[in-house]
């Protein structure tokens, strides 16, 4: 068979999300299938950093999407189309949520949550621009027509799954979860020295909670710092608060929240992180906080865990699937030791 897998997110700057799922993905099919043949759609020529696989039955080809205030979708729509029918594909995936509408083959749509069908549930309410409210309003409708056109849909938790069958009125045999897992490099450290040697980097605490922020305001992070000016004065000088930085959207308004309530000294924020420093920085961590309002799956979590960081999560969405569940009393009681 001949695969397409729109890729774009390959080649684009900010981690986590789609970028994580897309390069994992990959990734993982180049290992597992040498026989299919797969074409990359990329949006921008990829840099030293870019993950594309070493194999022969993988190619990429440049589908830009330049043209102003319309590129991503027009990409998507027009030039997409055109060389998926060009290159005579079998299958095309779109891991991404969006889609090309119209195309000579069969679709397969990962959908990861329904976020995007109430995105006013997790906005700021700030006003946007023109533009960003006509991509707004393509990422509300154009996963509706793609999912009724696709094949089928593939999903990460069965949350996500029961939720996708409720609002796009899908029967459940038409969308499969696929559980994701971290990356092998999310690991236990067992080396003193190279914990030792990232505290140093960053100037940390022998002991800190560690926290990651996004521009998505759903990751909740300002509640997260309400709760720790909360805690004594003396448990605050001994566990500072490391809030690792994917995008720095948000970082200059929470800065400002820090700062009214007294946590400069306290609160320490991360940026341009590499992976390799993030697990070791899991591996450094005396507690991993995610307090997200909403997951379709929680990445990190799993990340944190297989770094045997102990993890104190929202109880929503996913993220008790991927966590597990616990005992009332259980929860109590280790929340009692952590704070004596």
């Amino acid at each position: 068979m001949r695969i397409g897998i729109d890729a774009r997110f390959l080649t684009h700057p900010q981690r986590g999300g789609f970028k994580t799922y897309t390069e994992n993905l990959i990734t993982a099919l180049a290992k597992v299938d040498p026989e299919n043949e797969y074409i990359l759609y990329l949006d921008r020529s990829p840099c030293q950093d870019t993950r594309l696989p070493d194999c022969p039955n993988f190619t990429s080809r440049i589908v830009p999407g330049q043209v102003p205030v319309i590129g991503m979708p027009w990409r998507e729509q027009v030039e997409l189309a055109r060389q998926v029918a060009r290159d005579q594909l079998d299958l095309l995936h779109a891991p991404s949520l969006t889609a090309p509408l119209r195309l000579a083959c069969p679709l397969v749509v990962t959908i990861h949550d329904m976020i995007w069908l109430f995105p006013e549930k997790f906005s700021k309410g700030k006003s946007w621009s023109a533009q960003r409210k006509l991509m707004e309003w393509y990422y509300r409708l154009v996963p509706q027509f793609a999912a009724r056109r696709a094949s089928l849909i593939l999903t990460v938790s069965q949350a996500a799954k029961e939720s996708i069958i409720q609002y796009l009125r899908l029967t459940a045999d038409q969308v499969f979860v696929t559980h994701e897992a971290a990356s092998h490099i999310f690991r236990r450290i067992d080396s003193t020295q190279q914990i030792e040697t990232i505290r140093r980097k960053y100037e940390l605490n022998a002991e800190f909670i560690l926290a990651i922020g996004s521009a998505d305001p759903r990751k909740n992070i300002a509640t997260l710092v309400q709760a720790y000016a909360l805690l004594p004065a003396s448990l605050r000088e001994w566990y500072k608060l490391v809030i690792v930085w994917t995008h720095h959207f948000l970082a200059t308004e929470l800065a400002e929240q820090v700062e009214k309530l007294g946590l400069t000294d306290q609160v320490q924020f991360l940026r341009q992180v590499s992976n390799e420093d993030l697990v070791l920085l899991y591996n450094a961590a005396s507690l991993f906080v995610f307090p997200s309002l909403y997951e379709g799956f929680g990445l990190p979590l799993l990340e944190a865990m297989a770094c045997g960081a102990p993890v104190v999560a929202a109880n929503n969405s996913s993220i008790p699937e991927i966590v597990g569940e616990r005992p009332s009393w259980w929860r109590r009681r280790m929340l009692r030791l952590w704070l004596t």
